[in-house]
């Protein structure tokens, strides 16, 4: 048992230190879910985003507050018309882009034997995309991406074919511990047929194939 925790910990500590996925246990389980400086900076852009775009949109009533002969005057009715256009457009958008704060998780449920992989909102609500039985999973992959050197991706492949989904990024030194931790915890009892036949449920058909992300 404290083996189990040292090596715990040690993930943990890993992926924090190299601003990568980490784990974070819960209750039901533990979630794989981004750390680091640019996952905070990136929350606090939005929430900066939707509060400018909230601001422009409600100067726009302001606008048509201040005179009340506008409409008798063609130019100051013309201006107020481009202005209002002007701040409704960069307002919607800088609104819309703060709406969209989302943080990339994986929810690995030991007591529900599934796999869940969504985001988080800037609400802090996690909402599941995708959800896979244990039975389901074959095997755990690491494969680079061409985003950068040394940038990679963890994907639960299913079964022993060449679709699969993607469990979290990350460089491969910090997704390394996390794909042992995953085979350990998904073997034996857990990988057996799921009592309750489930399938895997997607919100949208998000499965990619293997051929096409390994090849040069």
């Amino acid at each position: 048992m404290h083996g189990s925790t040292q090596h715990t910990n040690q993930s943990d500590t890993a992926g924090q230190n190299r601003g990568g996925p980490a784990i974070v246990q819960a209750p039901w389980g533990y979630r794989l879910s981004a750390v680091g400086a640019e996952a905070g900076l990136l929350r606090i852009t939005h929430a900066a985003g939707r509060f400018v775009g909230l601001v422009l949109l409600l100067i726009i009533a302001g606008v048509w507050s201040y005179s009340a002969n506008a409409f008798a005057d063609p130019l100051i009715m013309a201006m107020k018309l481009g202005l209002t256009g002007l701040l409704f457009v960069v307002g919607w958008m800088l609104f819309w882009y703060g709406r969209d704060a989302r943080k990339v998780e994986a929810q690995v449920d030991l007591e529900g034997c599934e796999l869940r992989i969504g985001h988080r909102d800037g609400l802090n609500r996690f909402r599941a995309e995708t959800r896979i039985p244990f039975s389901d999973i074959g095997s755990f992959l690491i494969l680079r991406t061409n985003d950068g050197p040394g940038n990679a991706a963890l994907y639960a492949r299913i079964g022993s074919g060449m679709d699969a989904y993607e469990v979290i990024e990350g460089s491969e030194a910090a997704l390394e511990p996390i794909q042992a931790r995953l085979v350990t915890d998904l073997t034996g009892e857990r990988r057996k047929r799921d009592p309750k036949n489930r399938r895997i449920s997607r919100v949208t058909g998000n499965a990619i194939s293997l051929a096409r992300v390994s090849a040069p």
